[in-house]
């Protein structure tokens, strides 16, 4: 059943207030997957004009996800390496992660999307604190969570320009460069007019 206008409407002007005018109770946090990464090489500005040969560009058993959290008013974020996201990875990313990283003592505001793995983590937890609460960004509107570009900066700060053989590397790059965009953070400020 496909949304109505009026709905898509207010539930973009729900997320758009959380990020113009951030709650004083508590924090907001997108979540989101980034993947599948394969082991591929990926291109960057040192490459220059001219292509070099590459390998092979895909292999099924050699991809990885990434499961994130980014809070857009502070710059701030974590990520799990993951094989796979499934409704049980992700219910315990949210338990083990994203709720002791960002709302220990306050509340938290999750924006995400409507992906069966977050409907399949809300079923199976059964005991959500009442602290967090659930935004979801309408169908084909993913560009209303702010981790999308989070996500491009983390890319380019991780993976550009590099030849990974393994899973395993990818998980380090990514995580070091998770390290280095919290240690150098950039908020991120809604702009666009409604």
């Amino acid at each position: 059943m496909r949304e109505s206008r009026s709905g898509f409407r207010g539930k973009k002007n729900k997320i758009v207030s959380l990020y113009r005018t951030p709650p004083k109770d508590g924090v907001v946090v997108c979540v989101d997957e980034m993947g599948p990464l394969a082991c591929i090489p990926r291109g960057g500005r040192s490459w220059g004009k001219k292509p070099q040969r590459r390998a092979g560009r895909y292999h099924p058993s050699k991809t990885i996800q990434l499961l994130a959290a980014f809070a857009p008013h502070t710059g701030q974020a974590v990520g799990v390496p993951s094989p796979n996201k499934t409704g049980e990875v992700m219910l315990t990313f949210l338990q083990e992660t994203v709720v002791p990283r960002f709302g220990s003592d306050r509340n938290i505001y999750v924006v995400w999307d409507n992906f069966s793995a977050h409907k399949r983590a809300l079923n199976l937890w059964a005991t959500a604190p009442k602290t967090v609460q659930f935004f979801w960004t309408p169908t084909n509107a993913s560009w209303l969570n702010l981790i999308e570009p989070w996500f491009l900066v983390l890319e380019k700060t991780a993976l550009y320009n590099t030849d990974l053989k393994t899973t395993d590397a990818i998980a380090d790059h990514l995580k070091q460069g998770i390290n280095y965009l919290n240690d150098h953070p950039r908020p991120y400020r809604w702009t666009k007019t409604l």
